[in-house]
């Protein structure tokens, strides 16, 4: 058997070092891309600010107890089962948080709970100087407005996720009204407050889909006999259409207890809203 020509194997030789380099060539370049080229679009975008709307299936549970001095206390009802306000609301809530620069965030947000209700009263009530009798029929209201406006600053920034310590400040509005239209009873009281909050939020990413995130915000304070605290925190799972848009399904949980030693204003409220929430989220 004859061998083929020293100049045929060079010739075979060189084609397979061709097709050889054009096999390894690309890998080595997909797998370490030099300074120059163009980076891969990021899996989040969120460079400029977030939008998100959420609506929370919210449980409500509210027991106060209104005082006409430090020794004479009135009568603790629910606000739910003695007034007939309702227990179970849909509320809908908004949220605009810029991102200026990688570590700083500010958030504006703001929800509303707007009651009323008529009952005939199953109990005598005693609220502030005031005497609600069995049988009467009264027509309640009750009102919680907040607006919030939140600092974070995000000491951890990775693309799998981030951690943000936060300082809020929120302004609640509450308002509250009795009236028994036989005896022209009228009892009114509002006010508004800033609250301020210290919290904690993250978020981590499973995979370019999915993640979980949480936020917790806390306040405690006695100041001027009146003791409280607020208690706002949520967890949920997160699904991301593209780098933009975000679909998140949770739970929420928010408490106010408040009680006052004050001989202005003596007395105790307790509410709890809670309940699973829906949000959109886009990033620009």
């Amino acid at each position: 058997m004859s061998l083929p020509p020293i100049s045929h194997l060079a010739q075979r030789a060189e084609i397979f070092a061709a097709l050889a380099s054009l096999i390894f060539v690309p890998c080595v370049a997909s797998a370490e891309l030099p300074d120059w080229a163009p980076k891969p679009p990021p899996r989040v975008a969120e460079e400029a600010f977030r939008a998100e709307v959420l609506v929370l299936g919210a449980a409500l549970d509210t027991r106060l107890r209104i005082d006409e001095t430090l020794t004479e206390q009135g009568t603790e009802i629910s606000a739910e089962d003695d007034l007939g306000l309702d227990d179970a609301k849909i509320l809908g809530q908004g949220e605009l948080t810029l991102l200026p620069g990688k570590h700083h965030l500010i958030r504006l947000s703001g929800i509303a709970v707007h009651r009323s209700a008529q009952k005939i009263l199953e109990l005598d009530v005693d609220f502030d100087d005031e005497t609600y009798l069995v049988g009467e029929r009264v027509d309640s209201e009750l009102n919680l407005t907040m607006v919030g406006l939140t600092y974070g600053y995000r000491f951890l920034v990775r693309d799998r996720g981030e951690l943000t310590g936060t300082f809020g400040i929120q302004i609640a509005e509450v308002e509250a009204n009795a009236v028994v239209r036989s005896r022209v009873i009228r009892d009114a009281e509002n006010g508004v407050a800033p609250i301020p909050l210290v919290g904690l939020e993250g978020r981590f990413d499973f995979s370019s889909r999915w993640s979980i995130e949480a936020r917790f915000q806390y306040l405690t304070a006695d100041i001027d006999e009146v003791d409280g605290s607020i208690l706002d925190s949520r967890v949920a799972l997160a699904w991301r259409k593209n780098p933009h848009l975000l679909f998140g399904l949770g739970y929420r949980s928010f408490t106010i207890e408040v009680d006052s030693r004050n001989e202005d204003t003596p007395g105790f409220v307790d509410m709890n809203i809670d309940g699973p929430l829906l949000f959109m989220r886009a990033s620009l």
